[in-house]
């Protein structure tokens, strides 16, 4: 009776439900806890379900401005590439393009979660024009690149505009360099403006740098003076053939580049070597290409029984005379050189153009198709032999 008179007062009470046992009753509120429950869950998956839509949100907005930006680079670069600049302008203008669809697809996924006006706010708090800072920051990326750009495009102009006017190569280099330098060195004093930074600071940090780069780069400053002065002296041209020794090698090739440290020569063999400025500028070099045309000498070497006096070194000239490859002014020679061990030997002379040394290998092939005994060595140029 007691059990039933409790559970009765707890109905009335609104308690959600009693337990009993015997002798006693202790109310347990089962129904709030599941409510709590199911209030928890349903914030848990709201959560979840509101992080995941920012995720995709915020990820769509920046693959849709990096497919706009990449749509403009393409039509940019294809616009561009029909100009008078540089390749590298041309990708630093298509890459610049680029950046503004995406700022403002990250603008837009920092507002998708809320994070920017948050963001902003702290930067004001620690006192910092972020403003400030990202438009010089761009400013200076944007120029720096640009720079780049314009400085290749105006030297490429300028070697254009020289080589209009007759100057040689070296010259041409070595003003389109100066313009290059002359371009960049206007950027950085641009950069400081724009940062507001005192011209003293940097130069007296140019200053330290240049102190130590010139103790610890001491060769690298060599090649570089040595460079210059390759160009200005002019012992060779770019695009000439030279002969050099560097014991113990012999290194014959045509000049590619005079670079600001190196020199690079593509060797008659296929392969390109690059050579120090300053070994180039102490080493002795032979040009082969400075005059229209070089002398190349070929001994021939045939036995007594074979060797007709007058007749066979009238033979050898004729035979010379008769190729196309080979200069008539001055006419071939042959001398008689040397009797020795049964056998005689004949120096043929004669001049090629400078640019086809290598049609003294025609010169071999019809002398031993005259002579198939004879034992025929190159004597000159030296570089052949």
């Amino acid at each position: 009776m007691s059990l039933l008179t409790n559970s009765i007062s707890l109905l009335r009470a609104g308690t959600p439900t009693a337990t009993a046992t015997i002798g006693t009753a202790t109310p347990i509120p089962i129904l709030t806890a599941t409510n709590l429950s199911l209030q928890k869950v349903q914030e848990a998956t709201k959560g979840t379900v509101d992080t995941t839509l920012n995720i995709v949100l915020s990820s769509g907005s920046i693959l849709v401005a990096l497919a706009l930006g990449l749509l403009l680079r393409q039509i940019c670069v294809r616009y561009l590439k029909k100009t008078v600049l540089d390749n590298w302008a041309v990708q630093t203008l298509g890459i610049l393009v680029i950046i503004p669809p995406l700022m403002i697809g990250a603008i837009v996924a920092l507002a998708i979660w809320n994070n920017l006006s948050s963001l902003i706010q702290d930067l004001k708090a620690s006192h910092i024009n972020v403003y400030l800072i990202g438009l010089n920051f761009a400013e200076t990326l944007i120029l720096i690149a640009l720079s780049i750009g314009l400085a290749r495009t105006v030297r490429k102009l300028a070697i254009r505009g020289l080589g209009d006017h007759r100057l040689n190569i070296n010259t041409q280099t070595l003003l389109g360099r100066i313009v290059y330098i002359t371009v960049l060195t206007i950027t950085s004093f641009c950069i400081l403006s724009i940062w507001q930074l005192p011209v003293g600071i940097p130069v007296a940090a140019v200053g330290v740098v240049t102190i130590v780069i010139t103790i610890a780069f001491q060769d690298i400053l060599k090649d570089l003076v040595a460079g210059f002065y390759l160009l200005l002296s002019k012992p060779f041209f770019i695009g000439d053939q030279i002969c050099m020794t560097i014991a113990p090698t012999v290194y014959v090739g045509k000049v590619q580049n005079v670079e600001l440290r190196a020199t690079k020569l593509r060797l008659i063999s296929g392969e390109e070597v690059t050579i120090p400025n300053a070994i180039v500028f102490t080493s002795t070099i032979i040009n082969n290409t400075y005059f229209e045309e070089r002398r190349a000498t070929i001994a021939v070497t045939v036995s007594v029984a074979d060797f007709v006096p007058q007749e066979t070194a009238n033979q050898i000239r004729h035979a010379l005379k008769d190729m196309k490859t080979i200069i008539q002014k001055p006419e071939p020679t042959v001398t008689f050189s040397s009797l020795a061990n049964g056998k005689v030997t004949l120096l043929s002379c004669f001049w090629v153009p400078s640019n086809q040394i290598i049609d003294i290998s025609d010169a071999m092939y019809a002398l031993h198709t005259l002579l198939p005994n004879a034992e025929l060595a190159i004597r000159e140029p030296a570089s052949m032999a």
